[in-house]
């Protein structure tokens, strides 16, 4: 058998409407328009793209865990015992299923005798953080050291203690030239950490 030699492809131009197409003509005088390669090149670099973007968007977001509100009979029964020791019903103004550094806690607001504080309690109804006002005098001399400097030219709110896990801190808030700051410190005085107000 035969075979006939095959077509010999022949690139040409074109001018369409003020532009210039590229075609391959055919020993048929078939004209196949060919594919600009910018065209093609572009559409790969979209390709990528959204393909990067479609594997990084679960790792933006997977961290990103937010405090949900709930009701004390959502509460296992363990915490409901628990939260019991710090207080009533009444006194108990919030309660939220928080994340801390990747630990689920669940974490109740109280109001008690005009003081507002907090304590947080895991699944298990284990104890796993307090927080709340501390008089002046309980306050380490290191920790006030490190408010008075932070606040100079500024002015420094009520500390607060906060125990999580048996680990003691300080937290206060100081406001200078119109900005609020959050200093977390340690008992020996040190800033471990600093963030704005009312940040989560």
């Amino acid at each position: 058998m035969i075979f006939p030699p095959p077509a010999r492809m022949t690139n040409i131009s074109s001018a369409v409407h003020g532009g210039v197409r590229n075609f391959c003509l055919t020993d048929g005088a078939e004209m196949i328009p060919q594919q600009p390669k910018h065209k093609m090149k572009n559409k790969i670099v979209i390709g990528m793209a959204a393909a990067i973007v479609t594997l990084l968007a679960p790792a933006s977001f997977a961290g990103d865990e937010k405090e949900v509100k709930i009701t004390l009979d959502q509460v296992p029964v363990a915490v409901q015992e628990a939260v019991k020791a710090y207080a009533t019903g009444t006194e108990i103004k919030g309660i939220e299923n928080s994340d801390v550094d990747g630990t689920k806690v669940i974490e109740f607001d109280i109001e008690k005798n005009g003081q507002a504080s907090e304590v947080a309690f895991r699944p298990d109804g284990r104890l796993f953080s307090t927080e709340g006002a501390v008089a002046p005098a309980e306050v380490p001399a290191a920790v006030q050291q490190t408010i008075a400097k932070k606040s100079k030219h500024g002015t420094a709110g009520a500390p607060e203690k906060v125990v999580q896990e048996g680990k003691t801190t300080y937290e206060v808030v100081i406001e200078k030239k119109g900005k609020k700051i959050e200093y977390t410190i340690s008992p020996e005085g040190k800033i471990l950490n600093k963030e704005a107000a009312g940040k989560d």
